[in-house]
């Protein structure tokens, strides 16, 4: 990729579809904020081509929101100017987020102690659009996922902390996200589906979520939601281990102790907004 200009193009999507027509809704920021969201700890780097495909957006518009970034300081170029990748402030900015968000702090010690417990990793995780990312995270298994961690985003569709955020939504939420997950053209979505709905299912007997072998074959997991205090669903608690050390019987436990520990932190939790 050679170094972008600035110069104005022509193909850029109409104003019209900013985000239900709100006339206060900003559609060049909410772009910029797309190519962001794109970087991930498994996708440090990125072309243009790529962050093109992954939005949806005209490769041009992509090429001027990047050319901004690169001016404020939010991206910069590596490989010979190949790729791009985050600079320094958005650093910053991921800090300021986790040392805004004090339930983590306060739900960390319990987080060790029940990693020590059942020789596992437990998380605590906040949705990002279609994803979830970990604001805390303990793990006492070197051979559990080793790319985890605060501030890693994993999928809405698949990963068990997301399910167990999911359960926590009203009929009305659930099926929006439903219907996002559809929208997204996911190739896993139709099978995944029921396997979801059955989650759901067990979420409103038991008050926990359980995913087996579903976003990693060999891993078993359990997760709950974590609400505020006015009632709306604020984050996510997931625990999981190895498939064989995690039958039922232990992840029915360790959801148990999670759903105690998702009451805790409710007091600390005002609201979602």
């Amino acid at each position: 990729m050679k170094r972008m200009s600035a110069q104005s193009e022509s193909d850029e999507q109409p104003e019209q579809e900013e985000k239900g027509k709100d006339r206060q809704f900003v559609t060049a920021l909410s772009r910029g904020l797309q190519i962001l969201r794109c970087f991930t700890r498994a996708r440090p780097a990125l072309r243009v081509s790529e962050l093109a495909r992954m939005t949806g957006l005209p490769q041009p518009t992509v090429w001027r929101l990047c050319y901004t970034l690169i001016q404020e300081g939010y991206l910069v170029h590596v490989d010979s100017g190949e790729k791009l990748r985050p600079n320094y402030p958005v650093l910053a900015l991921g800090y300021a987020a986790i040392a805004g968000a004090p339930v983590a702090e306060l739900a960390r010690p319990e987080m060790e102690e029940l990693a020590d417990r059942y020789q596992g990793a437990v998380s605590l995780g906040v949705r990002d659009g279609m994803h979830i990312i970990y604001l805390a995270r303990s793990q006492r298994s070197d051979i559990l996922i080793r790319d985890a961690d605060v501030g890693s985003r994993v999928p809405l569709i698949s990963a068990p902390i997301a399910w167990g955020y999911i359960a926590g939504l009203g009929a009305a939420g659930r099926k929006a996200v439903f219907d996002e997950l559809a929208r997204s053209h996911d190739e896993r979505w139709p099978g995944l589906r029921p396997r979801l709905e059955q989650a759901l299912a067990d979420y409103e007997q038991a008050g926990y979520v359980l995913s087996k072998g579903i976003m990693h074959e060999q891993i078993n997991a359990v997760a709950v939601p974590v609400f505020a205090e006015d009632g709306t669903v604020a984050m996510s608690l997931s625990y999981g281990g190895l498939a064989p050390l995690f039958p039922d019987e232990r992840l029915a436990a360790i959801g148990e102790d999670l759903k105690a520990l998702a009451g805790r932190l409710r007091s600390a939790i005002k609201s979602v907004h």
